[in-house]
C-alpha cells in the first residue's frame, strides 16, 4: 500500500515551452528532502494531458531516475484515447514505476461496461503494474460510484484510487469495498486532507504538495501520531494559502509560486493562460495576509 504524502509533480517548462527537466530534478529533490513519500506524474497539476505521449514518457523517466528507488511513483496514463493510455501503462512498467493512475474516458464517456473495457485494457498493459483509479468528476464528469467501484474491482489489478472530491461518504464506502484487497485510498483535495484522514484515507495527492511539502508531511505526521490538533492547526495554516492561490487561476499561480521559491517552472501550456499583471498583485496581495514565509522550506522572494 502507497501511504502518505504525494505531490502532484508540476511540470517544468523552459522559454521554448520544452520540459524543464533540470528544473524538475530540482524540485523533487527539494520535495524529497522534505519528506514526501512518492510522486504523482503527469496528472492535471502536471498538465498530464496537454503533453505530448513521448514528452510523458520522458518526464516519468527522469522522476524515477532522480527518485532512484526513494519513494513511490505513481505514473497517471490517464488519456482521450485507450490505446494512448495502454502505450503509456506499458512505459510506465517497463521503466519502473510503482502503479498507473488513469482518469475515466472523457468527452466520448463510456457506460460501465465501456469504462471497466478501458480499465481492464489499461491494466492488462501495465503488464502485472498496480493500477490506481481516479476519481475527480470535477474535472471529468464522472462520478466513480462505490456500486461501480465495486464493479471495478473485478479487474485484478486495481489496487488503489486518487479520490478527489468531498463526498467522504461515498469515499469511506469505497475504503470498506476495498479493504480485502488492501485498496488504497489518497485523498485529492488539498483543503480537505485531515478531513479525509479523518473518514479512513491512506494519505493524499495534491497541488500544493509542490509549494508546501514539508508542511503536509508534518501534518500527516501529527495525525499517525495522534496529534489531530495540530494536525488540524497546520491545515488551517494550509488552507489559508490555499485560498490565496485559488484567488486567481490556481495552476497559473502555483508556477507563480513555485518561482518565487526558487524554481522556475516557466508558463503553464495553452490553453491554461498566465496570469495577468493585475492578477499576480491579486495572487500577491493575498498571500501577504498569509503565514507563507514560515510555513515553506525555503526562502520566498515576494
Amino acid at each position: 500500500m502507497i501511504r502518505g504524502i504525494l505531490p502532484a509533480l508540476v511540470t517544468p517548462y523552459n522559454d521554448q515551452g520544452d520540459i524543464n527537466l533540470a528544473m524538475m530534478r530540482r524540485v523533487v529533490r527539494f520535495q524529497l528532502d522534505a519528506g514526501v513519500s512518492g510522486f504523482f506524474v503527469n496528472g492535471g497539476t502536471g498538465e498530464g494531458l496537454l503533453l505530448e505521449p513521448d514528452e510523458r514518457k520522458v518526464a516519468l523517466e527522469t522522476v524515477l531516475d532522480e527518485v532512484s528507488g526513494q519513494a513511490a511513483v505513481i505514473a497517471h496514463v490517464g488519456a482521450v484515447a485507450t490505446h494512448t493510455a495502454v502505450d503509456l501503462a506499458a512505459h510506465a512498467a517497463k521503466v519502473g514505476a510503482t502503479a498507473v493512475a488513469a482518469i475515466p474516458p472523457i468527452y466520448f464517456r463510456q457506460d460501465l461496461a465501456g469504462l471497466k473495457e478501458h480499465y481492464r485494457l489499461i491494466a492488462q498493459g501495465a503488464d502485472g503494474l498496480p493500477v490506481w483509479l481516479y476519481h475527480i468528476p470535477g474535472a471529468t464528469g464522472v462520478t466513480i460510484t462505490p456500486d461501480m467501484f465495486a464493479e471495478l474491482l473485478e479487474i485484478e489489478q486495481v489496487r488503489g484510487l486518487k479520490f478527489t472530491s468531498s463526498d467522504f461518504f461515498s469515499m469511506r464506502k469505497i475504503i470498506e469495498l476495498g479493504k480485502e484487497r488492501d485498496i488504497t485510498v489518497l485523498s485529492g483535495s488539498d483543503e480537505l486532507c485531515v478531513a479525509a484522514l479523518v473518514m479512513g484515507s491512506h494519505g493524499a495527492i495534491g497541488t500544493t504538495y509542490n509549494m508546501l511539502p514539508g508542511l503536509f508531511v508534518r501534518l500527516y505526521n501529527c495525525f499517525q501520531q495522534g496529534d489531530i490538533e495540530t494536525a488540524r492547526s497546520l491545515q488551517y495554516e494550509a488552507n489559508r494559502v490555499i485560498a490565496a492561490l485559488t484567488s486567481v487561476y490556481s495552476l497559473s499561480a502555483l508556477k507563480e509560486v513555485m518561482c518565487k521559491l526558487g524554481f522556475d517552472c516557466g508558463l503553464p501550456r495553452r490553453p491554461i493562460r498566465p496570469l495577468s499583471e493585475t492578477e499576480k498583485d491579486t495572487l500577491w496581495g493575498a498571500m501577504s495576509e498569509t503565514s507563507i514565509r514560515d510555513l515553506v522550506d525555503v526562502p520566498i522572494n515576494f
